[in-house]
């Protein structure tokens, strides 16, 4: 599925429509200034299985992706967010490295589950619990997440919950077994794709807390090894559509308007349309359209020959 962003340029800013730029079914977005250019764009729906052990990646590893890029000699410098913890919020939100959502808005699975919740579901809750601009005032109340009677547990409690206990997507082991996949996936890392795709990380220990002291990592997620392919940073690669997103109005970041956190690539394989807007049919389509800071890397894939092309494609369909 894919959401559509509304807003329009005015003063070289984006600002949003109403709801928070969502274009919903119920309700037309805002009218901006007539001298605003207006802008959509398209946000494919993310993989959710795994983000709990996306959460509890240590933020310092994440850091070291963009040292290690300004290393690497291919104009590739991916930019670090810092996304608020919106279960902090009761005096001033906790600040923490983003790693979850299109812009790396939000940086624990409790936000962005509120989010989604509130801006693609209809259900207002406690992290967002204002009713919607567009609600005609002689409506009932747009329903809000409240505690089950029996269990005491919120759908955002339990959406979170049933996420965090989901396991990342597997490979693919009798492809990836193939010679092809083998080859494909050194050629991977030879011409760069590994630089922002990071293939592996550590998961912090169980009982470390993270969150904002709010999330203490079950032994069920801590210290394992996990396969995301994504370095979690925000990078220009030529898609951009100039539309920033924020986990709430009050901590936009404008330099996010045509950049995108790198995909995670476990699950690939289940996927149809590539890239942030699903316009891509395939992987050598979105392989094809990276440009800016991917160019170089793409120019390396379009010098491979035909059969090393082959082999890393070989090697993606394992994902």
């Amino acid at each position: 599925m894919t959401v559509q962003w509304m807003g329009a340029s005015f003063e070289g800013k984006f600002v949003p429509a109403s709801e928070g730029g969502i274009h919903h079914r119920n309700g037309e977005s805002g009218q901006s200034s007539p001298s605003a250019k207006q802008i959509s764009g398209e946000r494919v729906s993310l993989n959710l299985l795994g983000d709990g052990y996306i959460e509890a990646i240590d933020s310092r590893d994440i850091e070291q992706n963009t040292q290690q890029q300004r290393q690497a000699n291919l104009v590739i410098a991916g930019a670090m967010v810092n996304a608020p913890v919106l279960e902090t919020i009761g005096s001033s939100a906790k600040m923490q490295v983003g790693r979850l959502g299109w812009k790396s808005q939000h940086s624990s699975l409790m936000s962005s589950c509120a989010d989604s919740l509130r801006n693609e579901l209809g259900m207002r809750n406690r992290l967002y619990p204002d009713e919607y601009p567009t609600h005609a005032p002689e409506d009932s109340p747009t329903p809000f997440d409240t505690p089950d009677a029996k269990t005491h547990k919120t759908e955002l409690e339990r959406l979170v919950e049933e996420i965090r206990h989901t396991r990342p997507p597997a490979r693919d082991a009798n492809v990836a077994a193939t010679p092809d996949a083998q080859a494909g996936e050194e050629l991977f890392t030879q011409i760069g794709c590994a630089v922002c795709h990071v293939p592996t990380y550590k998961i912090l220990p169980p009982g470390t807390r993270i969150n904002g002291g709010m999330y203490r990592i079950p032994t069920f997620i801590g210290k394992k090894i996990i396969h995301p392919y994504s370095d979690f940073l925000l990078h220009d690669v030529g898609t951009g559509d100039g539309i920033p997103q924020a986990a709430k109005p009050e901590y936009p970041d404008q330099s996010t308007a045509n950049k995108f956190r790198t995909p995670p690539l476990w699950g690939l394989r289940f996927r149809s349309g590539q890239m942030h807007d699903g316009d891509s049919p395939g992987t050598e389509a979105a392989i094809k359209r990276h440009a800016g800071e991917a160019a170089k890397v793409r120019d390396r894939y379009d010098h491979l020959t035909p059969e090393e092309q082959r082999q890393l494609q070989a090697f993606l369909s394992s994902l």
